[in-house]
């Protein structure tokens, strides 16, 4: 049977349940994937997507009506409304959904949410509810109440039998959110769990068995390959679609008779942009231990001590920008020499460059805290746009043996790829797929191309009062540090708090010791620390905090304002970081100005930083640090205050502070930092559309990615 994503409708408009049973079997998921892939279909798919965004969601009837059915119900005693909702529960698990019976259900789980959570979903909630419940993605800003907007539509959902899966950046929102929603779906009469990489499979089993579940998309598609695997009548299909030879071993056939999941009927995606974008390009794998894995870590010391006595330069070379060591023909000339005194395999010139090459990646190409941290005496990868720690992932290929042995850690045994899948691939599996965030528009040609969805942004409701401050660029670190310090001291002259976003967990680290310097208290939150992630990122409101975090670390956790906060200014973000997409530095920005109060963001970049150098000639680096630095001299020499600083400014008709750039209107934005910026973005969205180029030949499996990760052991 072949299924489209969106909508799913009979002949009567109703829509009908995903669960299983006769008509889906007994694990539903889609049967046939049609990605349009051709020039054409993409032209008229992106068009299309151009067209919906733009399309007005507000329906005042419809809320109305929606509004009504909800004053109704609050006026019914207890009982009556229990009754009710047995005799709405009936109809939808016999027929699916009919508009009216959407619209009566949501009411119903508006109304609950009033009398468990306390909350009374706004508009805006309600008509993104609706968009979820017709498999659309939604736009939400920030601070608008998506987790209660997913809960509405998850709860509507159910009401049919249709097993549903939240799906969340983390184990942390997923374990939260769960236990918070529990008592509204309780109420709702509908099953609710979570489920974490710590359960044994018969805790997983059960909590598959609810009505809603909470989990992380990577566990929940790692439950699913093991499924996969598990099955015999199916593992010959599986590793022909793959394209790897399973071999399962006995602790995989514990799942054979009964499977994790009841199939992948219904996703309600948080966050989509970051699990559908972000994690595309990082291949879902499954692992199982190696047999050989002690004469593997032997080669690997071999391999590591070969690599330390070559120089770089003469003996090899790492191209800019990548992960990949070239040997020079000095370099295997000193490589025959060195390996002659080494017996075996090691005498074999491909054998060995292959194993060399590798040492001298783990060596010159992968960086503590920035890539990967210690923790208790064990290597853990970083994930690049989070700054969060994976402590679920391993590179292989010997690759994470190597990083290891560098750092002198415990040294786990080595895994083999049992199965691997583009992350993608799987979520076209769900039958029913819909999600949201606050960033989508960037990418929604991406989302109706892959998955033939469509995105409609959902008006906040009340308008922003964000302030995007103008972007500033440094020649050096220090200088952007020297620009950051000024910053930091004027917001907490005013008592406002600051977040201070970098890229990597070592830049935070540098900012923090700079910070310390000048005696700034300030909380650091980076992949070292994720644990206390949610608690540091809660008290980042308050009035004189400085909050320094990696990136995005800490999204889906509320940034509440302190008293007198808003009065002051709100928060001040400031991104340190040149980010791979626009969309990541909007996310950021996001963290200030929730729910219409005031706040303001800049971007303080630097021409030193890796992620700029690494992808531009040096020639042009050196010229754009010319042009800025003979702008910095000039603007020193005027006395000009810096761009990025901002003031309180009494407002002539209220006593409310207001926020204003200090900017010289004899001077406006230079032509040497205009110019130097859209060069910058030029960059940037070289970048986007390289990695959109990257998911989309991991989708097509026409090339077999390189750093392959595994997600958990079978």
């Amino acid at each position: 049977m072949n299924i489209t994503l969106g909508e799913r409708k009979d002949s009567r408009g109703d829509f009908t349940p995903v669960r299983p049973g006769l008509r889906y079997g007994p694990t539903p998921q889609r049967k046939h994937s049609t990605i349009k892939n051709t020039f054409l279909d993409q032209w008229v798919l992106r068009s299309r997507s151009r067209l919906v965004s733009q399309r007005t969601t507000q329906s005042s009837l419809w809320l109305r009506g929606i509004r009504q059915r909800v004053t109704k119900l609050s006026a019914l005693p207890v009982d009556q409304c229990h009754e009710k909702f047995k005799r709405l529960e009936n109809s939808p698990h016999a027929r699916g959904h009919v508009a009216g019976s959407i619209d009566e259900m949501l009411a119903n789980s508006a109304w609950v949410a009033k009398k468990i959570l306390g909350l009374d979903p706004h508009d805006a909630q309600l008509v993104a509810a609706r968009e979820l419940l017709h498999g659309r993605f939604v736009e939400m800003g920030t601070g608008e109440g998506k987790t209660l907007t997913m809960a509405l539509a998850a709860a509507v959902s159910a009401h049919d039998g249709t097993p549903v899966h939240v799906l969340t950046a983390s184990d942390y929102l997923a374990q939260r959110d769960a236990e918070w929603l529990m008592p509204f779906y309780s109420e709702l009469g509908l099953s609710a769990a979570y489920v974490l990489p710590s359960m044994s499979d018969h805790e997983k089993r059960i909590a598959y068995r609810c009505e809603v579940v909470h989990v992380t998309g990577k566990q929940v598609a790692f439950d699913w390959l093991r499924d996969n695997l598990a099955r015999s009548e199916s593992a010959h299909r599986l590793s022909t679609q793959l394209g790897t030879l399973a071999q399962v071993d006995s602790e995989t056939q514990m799942c054979r008779n009964e499977p994790l999941l009841r199939g992948l009927c219904l996703a309600i995606i948080d966050e989509a942009d970051s699990l559908l974008i972000d994690e595309a390009r990082t291949p879902l794998v499954l692992a199982a231990p190696r047999a050989d894995s002690k004469i593997q870590r032997e080669e690997c010391v071999v391999a590591l001590t070969l690599a330390r006595l070559l120089q770089e330069g003469d003996d090899f070379t790492v191209p800019s920008g990548e992960r990949i060591v070239h040997l020079t023909t000095e370099g295997e000339h000193t490589l025959d020499r060195l390996a002659s005194r080494v017996d075996g395999l090691w005498r074999a010139t491909r054998y060995r460059d292959e194993k060399v090459r590798n040492a001298l990646s783990a060596l010159h190409c992968w960086f503590k805290d920035r890539d990967y941290v210690v923790r208790d005496n064990r290597i853990e990868l970083v994930d690049v746009h989070t700054g969060r720690a994976l402590p679920d992932r391993r590179l292989q290929h010997g690759l994470h043996t190597l990083l290891e042995l560098k750092e002198r850690c415990e040294v786990t045994p080595e895994n083999e790829v049992v199965a691997s899948l583009a992350f993608q691939s799987f979520f076209l599996n769900y039958i029913r797929l819909c999600g949201m965030s606050g960033t989508l528009n960037e990418v929604r040609a991406e989302l109706a191309c892959v998955y033939g969805v469509d995105v409609i942004s959902v008006l906040p409701t009340r308008l922003s009062q964000l302030q995007h401050l103008s972007a500033q660029i440094f020649p050096t670190e220090a200088q952007q540090f020297e620009a950051l310090i000024k910053d930091v001291k004027y917001c907490l002259s005013c008592e406002r708090p600051v977040l201070v976003g970098t890229r990597t967990v070592e830049q935070s680290e540098r900012v923090s010791n700079v910070l310390k310097s000048h005696a700034i208290k300030h909380n650091l939150l980076n992949a070292s620390q994720d644990a206390d992630e949610a608690a540091v990122v809660a008290q980042a409101g308050i009035a004189g905090q400085v909050t320094v975090a990696t990136n995005m670390a800490g999204r889906g956790t509320d940034i509440q304002l302190g008293p007198g906060v808003p009065d002051s200014g709100g928060l001040h973000v400031i991104s340190l970081a040149f980010n791979d997409s626009a969309r990541l530095d909007r996310q950021l920005a996001g963290r200030a100005a929730r729910q219409g109060n005031y706040g303001s963001f800049v971007q303080l970049l630097n021409l030193d930083d890796l992620s700029i150098a690494s992808e531009l000639p040096s020639w042009l680096v050196g010229s754009m640090k010319r042009l800025v630095m003979r702008r910095h001299t000039v603007k020193s020499q005027k006395n000009v205050l810096p761009e990025s600083q901002v003031v309180a400014v009494k407002s002539q008709f209220n006593d409310r502070l207001y926020l204003s750039k200090n900017i010289d209107a004899s001077v406006g934005i230079p032509i040497a930092t205009s110019f130097v910026l859209m060069l910058l973005k030029k960059l940037q969205l070289g970048i986007e559309r390289r990695h959109a180029a990257d998911r989309q030949r991991a989708l097509d499996a026409s090339v077999k990615l390189t750093h392959h990760t595994a997600i958990g052991v079978s």
